[in-house]
């Protein structure tokens, strides 16, 4: 036999097993056992062509249910995956309409052999107003705090600061700004930019651009600095000096490393309020709570001691300025 001829044999054996392989696989897909199967609880979502207008809320109902039919791996691979129900609608003729659900409504992607057997309840009624554009800007959330270990260092930036928000007219008139997912701050090793979705909870019907938005946080070792500041307790115009004891008070300061080395001490100012010395007689004495001014942001100040003791100066013939005789 020639090489021509062992060839075509060859070829001959090759295509008949390839026949009888596909015939094979013909055939179990089917014997493939089919399956009928109901979905709950299918989420309708409604697409309207008229940018004019837009749904004012979800659907009613706004889920439903469906039984299919078909091979049972493509049904389970559709519950794995999920389905819906995308009701196309075109002209807006009514505030208020009644919208028959069809078959072909029902997204079942790719999945060959599966068919829709029934849509319970068969219908649905779906509400729509004129739809508005705004610019809204973006407020933030933040919950728990920072690691003992750690302090921000800077104020965190917020990107964008507005977000294109497109929804029902009556939503949007009162809406002054649109929250992002709370973030936690206990959850910070290290400083980055961080990712939050905008809270979409009340803005049912509406769109957003864009859906995230990103935190810029700082953190750095908390450091602790202590520092002495004198006491200022100045009484009225024309009024005799008044002495404060003790006159130098420690503040406590803890914050981010670079913050806190940073601060200049002549901008603290530990003093008592002048409505806490009026009327006080020479030589009377009093206990007053001191205020605390000049803490940058973002830094925590604790002064040693919170109450002092004032005495209004003696300045007469016979009395020295601390009230003893000569």
């Amino acid at each position: 036999m020639t090489s021509s001829s062992r060839a075509l044999v060859l070829n001959w054996r090759l295509k008949l097993s390839a026949l009888g392989l596909s015939i094979f696989l013909w055939a179990l897909v089917q014997t493939e056992p089919t399956n009928q199967e109901t979905f709950s609880s299918v989420p309708v979502r409604v697409q309207i062509a008229d940018t004019g207008w837009t749904t004012s809320g979800a659907p009613t109902p706004a889920t439903v249910e469906l039984r299919l039919g078909g091979p049972a791996r493509e049904i389970i691979r559709l519950a794995r995956e999920g389905t819906s129900i995308r009701v196309p609608v075109g002209a807006i003729g009514s505030r208020d309409t009644l919208i028959t659900l069809r078959r072909e409504w029902v997204e079942l992607g790719q999945r060959s052999g599966l068919t829709v057997e029934s849509v319970s309840p068969s219908t649905i009624r779906v509400s729509f107003e004129p739809a508005r554009t705004r610019l809204i800007p973006v407020s933030m959330r933040m919950v728990g705090r920072v690691r003992d270990h750690l302090a921000l260092a800077a104020g965190i930036e917020l990107s964008p600061q507005l977000v294109r928000v497109r929804g029902p007219e009556s939503r949007l008139a009162g809406l002054d700004s649109v929250p992002l997912i709370p973030f936690d701050l206990s959850t910070l090793s290290r400083s980055g930019a961080f990712t939050v979705a905008v809270d979409t909870a009340g803005l049912l019907g509406a769109s957003i651009v864009p859906p995230t938005a990103t935190l810029g946080i700082r953190v750095e070792d908390m450091v602790e600095r202590i520092l002495d500041v004198t006491v200022e307790a100045v009484g009225g115009p024309g009024e005799d000096a008044v002495v404060a004891e003790p006159a130098v008070v420690q503040v406590r300061l803890s914050g981010a490393r670079s913050v806190v080395t940073a601060l200049d001490p002549a901008r603290l100012r530990v003093w008592v309020p002048p409505e806490f010395l009026q009327g006080m007689a020479p030589g009377e004495e009093r206990v007053v709570r001191v205020q605390l001014e000049g803490v940058p942001p973002l830094v925590v100040a604790v002064p040693g001691i919170e109450r002092i003791r004032v005495r209004r100066a003696i300045d007469q013939a016979g009395g020295d300025p601390l009230g003893g005789s000569r």
